[in-house]
């Protein structure tokens, strides 16, 4: 039995030796290599040198398979260069040299992936899908933070080339444009760190990243030979030489030296030149960071005391990803003007140095002042030369801080810290409000109600990220509704980018017109619709009012041409403002109503003198109700008046003036005729029911705009978050102003106790209480039939 049990492990272990093993693909191939070379630096720090060049073997064999295949037959420069630094690295390893096995190492980094480079740029051009995509794998990124991403354009234009959705073509242009970006961000990352490791004497470590950066040079010198000829080309790269080399010596004069060669050869050159989009979009970042760095700054910091070490940290970030934009956009910006880009330079390191300062000391740092002032400064130097294409906003650069900015959210709930995860949150949604939010809603109104939906009370099925922060909730429970609104997030970007029909235009326009123009028709019948009889004259000031704002709202319209940029950083504090004043108005007019005209005039009988004093007291309040009813005309249309305005704006930058302006006269046709029909109706309608149904429908329109207002001072932060558990439409919110939280619908409930109270007061000062009276001064009469009555003349009866 033992025999047997013996014969059949022994056929299993032949099965498995004969069984050939998986061939390691070019990226785990380089990452052995990477990693022996690395263990023979520890053996050599270690006093082991015969370790050392056992792992320089080991690099070699790991060279040797699909490394070796690959890069003799597509790169055969940078297979020479590996082979030369791998036999670098053994001559090093039995001198017991540590710099020079560093040297090595970083020269056989660069050289393998300059030849995954120029493989997966030839697989990609001749249609090998398989290839491009494993070879792409052995690549260098962009330091990633958490507002710059690494560049993922490559793997797309890979997934599309598999797809068929692109040429071979154009699927190696993209490869090239996002490797050289790449690369070049990690070259001047490197020579930085040549100058900080030599300035700290780190000699090993600055000898190893020199040679790595000579590597890289030699991926980006074709395309700068392109750009500015052999001679220049040769130059460089003898300048890099140099650097390498006296990094290898420990020539400190002779790094420096070579820096000063290699920063005057670079300066204004581009390996992968932005699209105008592109440095549009980039530039757009750039004024962003540099105008956060100030906000987030002054957040920490207070009497030149740092209270709050997490500001100056995203201060710090923000800083740090301005600078990375900068170096991205400098050479076309020097190219512009040289002298003030180099200032911008400086600004830049020194506005580093001051928040970077404040990470080191509590007390004794620079003002907010201080840094909003050299903030500005920097702002206003970089709109100076920038290109005017590229202060105008663009949604991609909006999306990239959305998404950003959601990742901070995400990381600070996962540190559980929520204070600053909602403060990100509402960074994030600032950005969408202010940048696609508004051709979206133009364009698509449910997709951007599904998105804000997301970001505060939910939407799609999931629960809002507000609701989830309040709650406490972990990162992995705010993991669904993130992913849903990448989703929505995206669908939006596609939206907003597919161009639309001139149909679609004008029907949009008339739409928003005709939607917004109904709610101001809406809350006007209520207003007006007792106003019949003696009470008619009442309705000029409202129409007064409603003109006032109709007039404001066109000239916001031709204002909105070339301030509205200005006016949109107030946009939703302005919306705010103006809700507090309809809703102020539109409280006391409702009193007024239920008081004054309801019940007053109607239902109460008073004798002669009473309603003499009573129209003296009206006179004397005429004034009052005039002013009030002017204002409130007036906000009610001029804050519908206004939206329209920004939504029609926003609509124009993608479609144009004419088609906007046509749907526009559409939708104020449709809402002209409903309003004709509406006041005409309302004359022949019974008055006392009108009463009911015009009370009525201006409570509603009180609820929904102190819902909606109180919503919107939540966005702008002037009012806390407390979400409710609960399951609410977005659809409510859009039309009635009912939203899940604590603080909305303590308002709507605020404001129809207010209603019903107010009606339940007028109704017992104008008509119980009268009628109470009434009947006790009629109860002691009762039993004498001969006592006339209030209306009865009194009759003389004969004596006797």
């Amino acid at each position: 039995m033992k025999v047997a049990w013996v014969v059949v492990l022994a056929a299993v272990a032949a099965l498995f030796a004969a069984a050939p093993a998986r061939a390691a693909t070019p990226w785990e191939s380089a990452e052995r290599l990477n990693e022996a070379l690395f263990s023979a630096q520890e053996d050599l720090i270690a006093g082991t040198p015969a370790g050392a060049a056992r792992d320089v073997q080991r690099a070699r064999a790991a060279y040797r398979g699909a490394l070796r295949r690959g890069l003799r037959a597509s790169a055969p420069e940078q297979d020479r260069a590996l082979r030369r630094a791998l036999a670098s690295a053994e001559r090093a390893a039995r001198a017991r040299d540590g710099r020079a096995l560093a040297a090595a190492r970083g020269s056989a980094r660069a050289a393998t992936l300059g030849g995954a480079y120029a493989v997966t740029l030839a697989s990609a051009g001749r249609g090998d899908v398989e290839a491009a995509r494993s070879w792409l794998l052995l690549r260098d990124f962009r330091t990633a933070t958490r507002f710059t991403r690494p560049g993922a354009d490559a793997t797309a234009a890979v997934d599309r080339l598999a797809r068929g959705k692109a040429s071979p073509s154009a699927a190696r242009l993209t490869i090239t444009k996002d490797l050289l970006d790449g690369y070049q961000a990690r070259l001047r990352e490197l020579l930085k760190d040549v100058d900080t490791t030599g300035e700290k004497g780190f000699g090993t470590r600055t000898a190893e990243t020199a040679a790595q950066a000579a590597g890289y040079w030699q991926i980006l010198a074709p395309r700068y030979r392109q750009d500015r000829g052999d001679a220049a080309a040769g130059a460089a790269t003898r300048d890099f030489a140099d650097l390498q080399a006296s990094a290898a010596q420990g020539d400190r004069r002779g790094i420096v030296v070579a820096r000063a060669e290699i920063d005057t050869a670079l300066d204004g050159f581009t390996a992968a030149p932005f699209t105008a989009a592109e440095s549009a979009r980039r530039a757009q970042q750039l004024l962003r960071f540099v105008a956060l760095v100030p906000v987030e700054y002054g957040r920490g910091v207070k009497d030149g005391r740092v209270t709050l070490d997490f500001e100056i940290q995203e201060a710090v970030a923000f800083q740090t990803a301005g600078d990375a934009a900068f170096d991205d956009l400098r050479d076309q910006l020097a190219k512009r003007d040289p002298a003030r880009t180099a200032a911008l330079a400086v600004e830049i390191d020194e506005l580093g140095g001051v928040v970077g300062e404040a990470t080191q000391r509590k007390t004794g740092v620079a003002s907010a002042d201080t840094v909003e002032a050299q903030g500005a400064k920097i702002e206003k130097g970089l709109k100076a030369v920038m290109p005017a294409a590229w202060e105008k906003p663009t949604d991609d650069s909006d999306y990239d801080l959305i998404a950003l900015t959601l990742d901070r959210m995400e990381a600070a709930v996962g540190a559980g810290q929520r204070q600053q995860a909602e403060q990100a949150r509402l960074e994030a949604y600032a950005f969408f409000e202010f940048g696609p939010e508004r051709r979206l809603k133009s364009i698509d109104p449910g997709l951007a109600t599904d998105v804000e939906g997301l970001i505060w009370f939910g939407a799609k099925g999931h629960d809002g990220l507000a609701e989830l922060i309040s709650k406490g909730a972990p990162r992995r429970a705010l993991r669904d509704t993130r992913l849903a609104l990448d989703e929505e997030l995206e669908n939006a970007r596609a939206t907003l980018g597919d161009s639309a029909s001139r149909t679609t235009v004008v029907t949009n326009a008339a739409i928003i017109v005709f939607r917004e123009g109904l709610e101001a028709v809406l809350i006007l019948a209520a207003i007006t619709a007792s106003f019949v009889g003696v009470r008619r004259r009442l309705r000029r000031p409202v129409l007064i009012g409603s003109i006032l704002g109709l007039v404001a709202s066109l000239f916001t319209w031709v204002l909105a041409q070339t301030l509205l940029e200005s006016l949109s950083q107030y946009g939703e504090k302005l919306e705010a403002v103006v809700g507090l004043i309809a809703i102020g108005v539109l409280l006391l007019v409702t009193n007024w109503f239920f008081h004054r005209v309801y019940w007053s005039e109607w239902i109460g009988r008073f004798h002669r003198q009473r309603r003499k004093l009573m129209e003296k007291e009206q006179a004397g309040f005429w004034s009052a109700q005039a002013f009030g009813l002017i204002v409130l005309g007036l906000t009610s249309v001029y804050r519908e008046g206004f939206e329209t305005v920004l939504f029609l704006q926003s609509l124009e930058l993608s479609a144009g003036a004419t088609a906007v302006i046509e749907g526009a006269g559409l939708g104020l046709a449709l809402t002209l005729g409903v309003a004709f029909l509406t006041f005409s109706l309302q004359r022949k309608l019974p008055y006392k029911k009108m009463l009911i149904v015009t009370g009525v429908l201006l409570g509603i329109v009180l609820v929904i705009m102190v819902g909606q207002t109180a919503r919107t001072m939540q966005g702008t932060g002037w009012l806390p978050i407390t979400p409710l558990d609960w399951e609410v439409p977005a659809s409510l919110g859009l039309w009635l102003g009912v939203f899940p939280s604590v603080e909305t619908l303590a308002a709507q409930v605020a404001a129809i106790v207010f209603v019903i109270g107010s009606y339940a007061l007028a109704t017992e000062l104008k008509v119980r209480r009268p009628q109470r009276k009434a009947a006790q001064r009629r109860q002691p009469a009762e039993p004498q039939p001969s006592q006339p009555t209030p209306e009865q003349p009194r009759e003389e009866v004969p004596a006797g």
